[in-house]
């Protein structure tokens, strides 16, 4: 994290994107920060922008060596949401600091 210029928060984000087709078929997943811009790559890593768009919020709470993560998203799975399947992500914040008491925000890219 230290290595990455331009960084607004010390927030990380788990980034899902570039899906194949849906959740069940290859996508790309990239751990990082927001940053101001993207124009200063160091090498050895990536940089995604993408445009705003509509998303769904949903909050978990728990333990994060039990599984919160993966549990979370089975939930999210089973939603009736009409997603884009273009930018879906995970914010672990200030409250995501302690694993055994953690709070992560799930973001989920949804068609207006």
């Amino acid at each position: 994290m230290n290595k990455i210029p331009n960084k607004v928060t010390n927030e990380v984000y788990s980034l899902c994107t570039d899906y194949e087709s849906d959740h069940t078929k290859p996508y790309t997943a990239i751990l990082g920060c927001k940053v101001g811009d993207l124009d200063n790559i160091p090498s050895g890593m990536v940089g995604k922008s993408f445009n705003g768009g509509t998303y769904t919020k949903t909050t978990a709470k728990g333990d994060l060596m039990q599984g919160l993560v993966v549990n979370q998203w089975s939930k999210i799975f089973e939603m009736e949401l009409d997603r884009t399947y273009d930018a879906d992500f995970e914010i672990f914040g200030e409250k995501a600091q302690n694993p055994s008491d953690a709070e992560v925000d799930f973001y989920v890219g949804i068609k207006q």
